[in-house]
């Protein structure tokens, strides 16, 4: 039997996760508060424990003993914090300053030497109410949790090499384009001097706009293409890019969008075959389409495989939701606020995936335990109730409720 050896872990302090969020916020976010019993450091403490445990503003204060009413701090993030567009893009840059410094010095390093995959994607905050000072504050889209109206943001984050740090946030404005959010996304990673190696975008980015605006970047792209139109009783399409979903192997092929139409645009698409193997239940081939630019030397069939690399970003989203606090503010930049911050703790997580590991070994066999995203958020909504204290429960709902 093979002998188990000692593990080797590195303790999880959560002390620096609050000191790699503050030291960040610091240096890029200043607030500019400065209360009687409120300051930055305290603004950013609360809203890093209402971001932990998905609550509101004045739920973590409820909580908190050592803190100001809700309303308090409220009332100096309304005094710090201007809705008006120029000022919310003005939090947007110091914001992707923050999110940019947390990358690793190792990786910053190397932006210019190595080509890094890249994953551009929208994220829709459902929104009940009005807008706080223009009707472009909010979009439209399908239904979700009972609104079609939305706060709108997109991201680019890094894909490579087993790395997925958020790089890049902006507010997307209800008559904004996408062409005109990749663009501006571009932009800001431009600065960087990062080399872009491919780009992963989500099926929403589908479009001839967004296609020509990479194309004039030359940054080779993989973008899934939305199936469309009727299929037969034998689940065969009868129209769109389905059509091309004939034979027993993956090919590459053009496509003309909007044909016979004044829009009408011609792409290269891979057409991709699959099989299941049981995987989800099914039993049988699957075909998928998908918009690409300067990927020739790529087999059509891995074309799928590589595409999955983005659903980091999919599983990158959950775990933004796990860690952005709630409020039913009407200003956009609280809301872009908390969304940063939900990014800036996620880019701290990233990192400790990396550095805090434990290996346990089996005889030959190596085990690898990664850091968890519930633990961390425990370990940090700890520190900071023995910092403030906690109300205890029949003080916070009044001894009537217990009588």
């Amino acid at each position: 039997m093979s002998r188990r050896t000692p593990k080797h872990t590195r303790p999880i302090l959560s002390a620096q996760v609050r000191e790699a969020v503050l030291q960040v916020a610091d240096e890029h976010i200043p607030l500019g508060i400065s209360g009687r019993d409120l300051d930055d450091e305290g603004v950013w403490e609360i809203l890093m424990y209402a971001s932990v445990n998905r609550m509101t503003i004045e739920g973590a204060c409820q909580e908190l003993e050592q803190t100001p009413s809700g309303n308090t701090v409220r009332e100096h993030l309304s005094a710090a914090l201007d809705s008006r567009r120029q000022k919310v893009i003005q939090l947007e840059e110091q914001l992707n300053a923050a999110l940019q410094g947390q990358l690793p010095r190792r990786m910053r390093r190397r932006l210019e030497a190595r080509r890094f995959e890249i994953a551009m994607d929208l994220h829709d905050v459902p929104y009940h109410g009005q807008p706080a000072r223009s009707e472009a504050e909010v979009r439209r889209g399908p239904a979700k949790s009972g609104t079609t109206h939305f706060h709108s943001y997109a991201t680019l984050a890094i894909v490579h090499d087993g790395c997925r740090y958020e790089l890049a946030l902006t507010f997307v404005w209800a008559e904004e384009t996408l062409a005109a959010v990749v663009e501006r996304l571009i932009r800001l990673v431009k600065r960087l001097k990062l080399r872009i190696r491919r780009a992963y975008l989500d099926k929403a980015f589908c479009g001839r706009a967004v296609f020509r605006v990479l194309r004039a970047h030359r940054l080779p792209y993989l973008i899934p293409v939305p199936l469309r139109g009727k299929r037969d009783e034998n689940g065969v399409y009868q129209g769109g890019i389905g059509q091309l979903f004939t034979g027993r192997r993956s090919y590459y092929t053009r496509y003309t969008f909007n044909a016979d139409k004044p829009e009408a645009y011609t792409t290269d698409v891979a057409i991709v075959r699959t099989y299941s193997r049981g995987r989800y239940g099914r039993h049988q081939a699957a075909w998928f389409a998908y918009a690409v630019y300067r990927v020739d030397h790529i087999l059509p069939n891995q074309i799928f495989d590589l595409y999955r690399r983005r659903f980091g970003i999919e599983s990158g989203y959950r775990q933004v939701e796990q860690l952005r606090a709630r409020t039913a503010s009407a200003s956009p930049a609280l809301h872009l606020l908390l969304m940063g911050l939900a990014l800036l703790l996620l880019n701290v997580y990233m990192t400790l995936r990396r550095v805090w590991l434990t290996v346990r070994h089996y005889g030959s066999r190596v085990r690898r335990i990664w850091v968890t995203l519930r633990r961390l958020t425990l370990l940090l909504s700890r520190l900071l109730e023995q910092a403030f204290g906690i109300i205890p429960l029949e003080q916070a709902l009044g001894a009537e409720a217990f009588s």
